[in-house]
């Protein structure tokens, strides 16, 4: 009985003892962690202070950085994805304040309708909320508007339609010229400045319409063969004009009544009987008196007075295919020399594609002209 009570008197003993060597363990960690805690304290506290050099930066300079994310104006961004000024908005909360009180970062937009479509009403409705979140954003700034599948009677067209007081560029494709008889389009455009359109249909000629007759700062504009037969646009007041797929008479036709045009890039057809139009336009010189720029892409045979009726004082600038100066003779030299004394320019720049006479040939006949260039 002793010998069992002395045994727990041990056992107790040794307990105590373990409770007290734990005990002062603890106090010592404890210890420990309040002399870390204290010295953590002076590192959070710096830490909090840092700010990192992006943030310190005025919201201004970083709009500006933000602008440099995307594409050059006018050109669009996409309206989704990693390239979208969208993803400026997911970064942080300061960041979306910044891009949300930008309208510059959203001013150009980019539509495909065909896109929209195929995925039917649910992308439909996701496209127009997004839509409408860019108008809203944008505002008051000047829009640059780029839609594949250009049609003014889809529901998102008419919601850009509301802001055509804001159009500053347009980019457009069609299936067919006939969209741009829409009364839509009828409307007053007071910063349109340039316009493009790309028909992907063939010879989809719709009856002749006037458009963008409202649109007073409207300088350059492109067009295909297309929207050349089905549009009367204000010729008289642009500057620069690119004309894709045409005959010679529908070029001279637009000349007549472009006597401002600066910069002029045209791509003729041939002549071919077959495809010819029946509008019969009287065969006289056209002045072009301010043009400085003249780009002729075709290499086929076309019209071979094309050039005879042309007068460009102020010609500056001059590409097109040796092919348009080998007539009336196979010697482009002699026809050259006879345009230029014609056209009464000091050209500076000349370049003759698919050239048959050696470029030596060129700059001993034109030795006034800076640039000779045969690619």
């Amino acid at each position: 009985m002793l010998d069992s009570m002395e045994a727990d008197r041990a056992f107790l003993a040794e307990q105590d003892a373990k409770i007290l060597n734990l005990e002062a363990q603890i106090a010592a960690l404890q210890s420990s962690i309040s002399e870390l805690r204290a010295a953590k304290q002076p590192v959070q506290q710096r830490l909090d202070s840092y700010q990192y050099p992006v943030l310190t930066l005025p919201n201004e300079i970083i709009g500006e950085i933000f602008l440099r994310f995307l594409p050059p104006y006018p050109e669009p961004p996409p309206l989704t994805g990693i390239l979208s000024p969208t993803s400026l908005t997911q970064i942080c909360r300061e960041w979306r304040n910044i891009a949300l009180s930008t309208p510059a970062l959203w001013r150009a937009i980019h539509v495909d309708q065909a896109a929209v479509t195929t995925y039917e009403w649910l992308r439909a409705e996701y496209t127009v909320s997004l839509l409408l979140l860019w108008l809203q954003r944008s505002s008051p700034y000047p829009l640059s508007i780029c839609v594949v599948d250009f049609d003014p009677s889809t529901p998102l067209l008419s919601i850009l339609l509301h802001h055509q007081a804001r159009w500053e560029h347009l980019e457009a494709t069609c299936n067919n010229a006939r969209v741009l008889g829409n009364p839509a389009l009828d409307v007053p455009m007071p910063l349109l400045r340039t316009c493009s359109f790309h028909f992907t249909t063939e010879l989809s000629v719709a009856p002749k319409r006037s458009i963008f007759q409202d649109a007073p700062l409207l300088r350059t504009v492109s067009l295909d063969e297309c929207g050349t037969l089905s549009v009367a646009l204000p010729w008289s007041q642009l500057t620069a004009l690119k004309l894709r797929c045409l005959f010679s008479e529908e070029c001279m036709s637009i000349f007549q009544h472009a006597s401002c045009l600066v910069h002029c890039t045209i791509d003729l057809w041939d002549g071919s009987e077959a495809l010819q139009r029946d509008d019969h336009h009287a065969r006289g010189d056209v002045v072009l008196p301010r043009l400085e720029t003249l780009i002729i892409l075709s290499s086929s045979d076309t019209d071979p007075e094309f050039l005879s009726r042309l007068i460009m004082p102020a010609l500056l600038h001059f590409e097109l295919p040796e092919v348009f100066l080998t007539w009336p003779e196979d010697d482009p030299i002699p026809y050259l020399k006879d345009l230029l004394a014609k056209y009464g320019c000091e050209l500076q720049e000349l370049e003759i594609s698919y050239a048959s006479a050696p470029e030596s040939l060129y700059r001993s006949a034109f030795p006034s002209i800076a640039s000779i260039v045969l690619p």
